[in-house]
């Protein structure tokens, strides 16, 4: 497809909106609200894209493994050295243009996802006990279809990290490198410039739209007694909120957008895509060992490339110590069960995985239940960059709380919503009912609380010696008590919300009760047992996975990498995604893995260059 209405010529290979929309209805409509979105130059930004490399080069400065969050961010910020050779390496394609829509539908599910199943015995037992984790296989990874939501934590959050021995990643010497990623367009309208930051390469800013619903649900937390906040990235990080998020001017910013298209013309800086990485090869000079090369494959055709600096690993907290395991680097009966031989003992990799977990409930509330795409609405937005396309719908709205078993000062909830969401439209016609079988069906509106400060964890190892077979892996959710404990609390939290008057009056915010499975008939309804059945039952991971290869003192067998996010015992292999997390912050994650790839970057330039940042 050209673009040369756009001033370059480019093609673009990859999934529609269509191919998201199961059903014949709707293929009609979304495929031609996907052609206007590709030819919507501000918003597709053809021009602005790389234009991958087909063959590497023999030999880099650095290898950046994983255009993810992480990768993105740290491979955009070493191209910024001159002088510097970098190879970025991504398994997926680049982002098709619909995905710069934030009420687009997720592309989970489709090529852009990794499709990562789990398998539990006390968890998701709707669906056999298996757990479905979308992750992006995309250049930008997850940042191309997740919720986009700027939150960091909290200072008891870092203390914990602290604790553990990793004195340097305090809340108090996080926040420059928070404010030194942002270019922060509401310093002094919405947020002080005490926590964030200008001149970034990550535009924060809130949604252009949100719906009436989302501030009479802030007004709800007021008359029920919940503090509210505009910033919960501040002074205030408890209560309900309508947040920041990683958007420009009413388009998506992934992290590949943000990052790595600035450096579409360095000739130092090549990227390519649908390349696997099969392994990182480890040679050992005089009893020191290092990452010297990269192994990956990229259309059929194995290559080697070495590297003379370092291994920036980025593949996620499932691919990292997928990637580490295939490499031999590991513990020794993890590795023997798939028969890879070991190189370098490190028995925490693959080790202490969490991931956010919470339980949505349903809302009916006394609005026809329309789509929200339509002809009107996808003019607003191309003209204006407002309307509901520009934003997540309720999604954008979120609530930090604490339960019975915490204080105020370590809050253990967050509060997520959805609803208001651009379905798949069968027809451009405004007032199009969802489901035209049934023209006066309510809107639904979904709530869920979270518990942030999981117990329970898990592992990631392998299910064999092939690279390209998916990892193995176990969340073990909730097998520690105290996190149902936390849940069932979270329920409690929004049950007194919906007393809010402003929702019964207004919206007459109806419950809607159901059996989940054979617990209706187990327990009496809304007891905590009957809700722990209910929430095993009916499990919603919140793909906020980390803690698969943490941050630690060498002497802790459960940690990876030092504080400068170097492997224990290979100083050239750096990480820098969700895996070195020490524990899961009371927060969307996004604004940590930022915050580890800006540093493993300016680790790197004290190294090498002898700048300091901070």
């Amino acid at each position: 497809m050209s673009f040369s209405a756009c001033g370059c010529e480019s093609a673009w290979i990859g999934p529609s909106i269509d191919d998201i929309c199961s059903g014949s209805q709707y293929v009609a409509f979304m495929t031609l609200v996907d052609l206007i979105i590709r030819y919507a130059c501000d918003v597709s930004d053809p021009c602005g894209r790389i234009v991958p490399k087909l063959q590497p080069d023999p030999e880099y400065d650095f290898i950046v493994i994983g255009a993810g969050s992480g990768g993105s961010t740290a491979a955009g910020r070493l191209a910024e050295v001159s002088g510097w050779k970098i190879l970025l390496l991504e398994a997926g394609m680049d982002e098709p243009p619909a995905t710069q829509v934030p009420a687009v539908p997720a592309f989970n599910n489709t090529i852009l996802d990794w499709n990562y199943t789990t398998t539990e015995t006390t968890a998701c037992l709707s669906n056999g006990g298996i757990c479905t984790w979308p992750r992006g296989k995309v250049l930008g990874g997850s940042s191309v279809f997740n919720g986009m939501m700027y939150t960091r934590g909290t200072k008891a959050d870092y203390d914990r990290w602290v604790a553990a021995g990793n004195t340097e990643w305090s809340l108090e010497k996080l926040i420059p490198v928070f404010k030194y990623t942002e270019n922060n367009t509401q310093i002094g309208s919405l947020v002080s410039e005490e926590y964030h930051g200008t001149g970034g390469p990550l535009t924060i800013e809130r949604y252009n739209e949100a719906p009436e619903l989302a501030y009479d649900i802030l007004t709800a937390a007021k008359q029920t007694g919940f503090p509210v906040s505009d910033d919960l990235n501040g002074d205030k990080f408890l209560g309900f909120a309508i947040p920041q998020f990683n958007t420009r001017d009413g388009v998506r910013l992934s992290l590949a957008k943000a990052f790595v298209r600035p450096h579409k013309d360095n000739p130092n800086f090549h990227v390519m895509l649908n390349s696997t990485v099969t392994k990182i090869i480890i040679s050992e000079i005089n009893g020191t060992k290092r990452a010297s090369a990269v192994e990956f494959v990229y259309g059929g055709q194995k290559f080697t490339v070495n590297v003379s600096k370092e291994v920036i690993l980025s593949a996620g907290a499932i691919a990292t110590p997928q990637i580490l395991l295939l490499s031999g680097i590991g513990d020794k009966a993890v590795l023997d069960e798939v028969g890879i031989e070991q190189v370098h003992n490190l028995t925490g990799v693959g080790k202490g995985i969490k991931n956010h977990v919470s339980f949505y409930i349903d809302l009916k509330i006394n609005e026809p239940n329309y789509v929200d795409l339509n002809n009107v609405t996808l003019d607003e937005y191309l003209k204006l960059k407002n309307g509901p396309l520009s934003s997540t719908g309720l999604g954008q709205l979120t609530g930090r709380l604490w339960s019975n078993y915490t204080t105020p000062d370590d809050p253990d909830i967050q509060i997520f919503f959805k609803g208001y969401v651009n379905t798949c439209a069968y027809t451009g016609a405004p007032d199009s009912p969802v489901d035209p079988s049934d023209p006066d069906e309510r809107r639904t509106v979904r709530i869920a609380p979270v518990v942030t400060h999981s117990k329970s964890s898990g592992t990631v190892s392998l299910a064999s010696s092939n690279p390209f077979d998916k990892p193995k892996i176990v969340a073990n959710y909730l097998t520690h008590p105290d996190d149902m404990k936390v849940l069932i609390s979270g329920l409690r939290h929004i049950q007194r919300l919906l007393q809010a008057p402003i929702l019964i009056e207004k919206y007459n915010a109806t419950w809607q009760k159901y059996s989940y499975g054979n617990c209706s008939s187990q327990y009496e309804y809304d007891t905590d047992e009957f809700w722990d059945c209910a929430i095993r039952y009916d499990t919603y991971p919140e793909n906020h996975q980390g803690c698969s290869c943490k941050m630690g003192l060498e002497s802790d067998p459960e940690t990876c990498v030092n504080q400068r996010l170097q492997l224990h015992g290979i100083p050239n292999i750096r990480i820098a995604d969700a895996s070195p997390i020490v524990d899961l912050p009371s927060a969307n994650v996004q604004g940590i893995i930022l915050a580890i790839a800006e540093r493993s970057v300016l680790y790197i330039k004290e190294q090498y260059l002898g700048i300091k940042a901070f």
